[in-house]
């Protein structure tokens, strides 16, 4: 019974010095990573995982390196091996969920905020997250309940208002919609790309089939920024419903020239070939 009590203290002790050669290296490569010495601390995290490989904490910090050089699928596997090792940390689950969306994963990614949330949900922004997973998968009724859920956590937070409307006028909710703009200009008075949001607005008016009121609203968006290509763009979109041609024509061409069609966020659709047709 003594030997059985003393190899059992022996194996306790060893287990301790263990975690602290393994938790002394972990923290000196995060030292060296917030003095921007990222090659070290790779290095260090390296020599941690040979010499320690059932340690959790170098795989996740050699993971967040990983990611940082935009290495995702190698960032994933380190993500996952930490998990294997120590299950209920809810901050690698979010990286590797964060990770999945640089892979446009967005289903793994649903899955591992899902598990946040059902664990930890207090991270800020972890509905939002999850709702731009859906958002992308275009399931626009699960992001409108996560937008809302977002809202409830923090009722001023910008973003969330407006991807929310966005996803309310995807669901064709153009009252709601409406009334969520009315909402975002008063509380935001300052907000950033206002143009944007008037822009989106003008858009809203459209599928409601009200066009002078659409045209108020693309006009405050090209007030804010004069030379705003999609803006123009709305805007010649918005003359074409009201049946003027030259106003139309004039604004599409602007659009052209401001270099429209380079625009990552525009996609060419019905009334653009319409407009193309008008205006030749």
């Amino acid at each position: 019974m003594k030997n059985l009590l003393a190899l059992t203290l022996l194996f306790f002790c060893a287990q301790t010095l263990f975690a602290q050669a393994s938790d002394e290296m972990n923290s000196k490569g995060i030292a060296l990573a917030k003095k921007g010495k990222v090659d070290k601390a790779f290095a260090v995290f390296e020599k941690a995982i040979q010499q320690y490989p059932n340690a959790p904490g170098p795989y996740s910090n050699r993971g967040n390196i990983h990611r940082m050089r935009k290495n995702y699928d190698l960032a994933i596997a380190d993500y996952t091996k930490s998990l294997d090792l120590y299950p209920d940390n809810m901050g690698i689950v979010y990286s590797r969920a964060n990770t999945y969306m640089e892979l446009e994963e967005f289903e793994k990614a649903i899955t591992d905020y899902s598990t946040v949330i059902a664990n930890e949900p207090s991270y800020s922004n972890i509905y939002f997250d999850r709702a731009y997973a859906n958002i992308r998968l275009e399931r626009y009724e699960n992001a409108r309940m996560d937008l809302e859920s977002q809202l409830e956590w923090a009722p001023k937070d910008f973003k969330s208002l407006a991807n929310l409307i966005n996803v309310k006028t995807k669901l064709e909710r153009y009252d709601e919609a409406s009334a969520d703009y009315e909402q975002i200009v008063r509380e935001f008075p300052n907000a950033p790309n206002k143009h944007i949001l008037y822009n989106n607005w003008a858009s809203l008016y459209q599928e409601m089939k009200q066009p002078k009121n659409a045209l108020v609203k693309i006009n405050q968006a090209l007030k804010h920024k004069k030379n705003y290509d999609i803006g123009h763009y709305t805007r010649a979109r918005v003359y074409m419903d009201l049946g003027d041609t030259k106003n139309a024509c004039k604004d599409f061409n602007k659009a052209l020239k401001l270099n429209l069609l380079s625009n990552d966020h525009f996609k060419a659709d019905e009334d653009y070939e319409g407009l193309k047709q008008l205006c030749e």
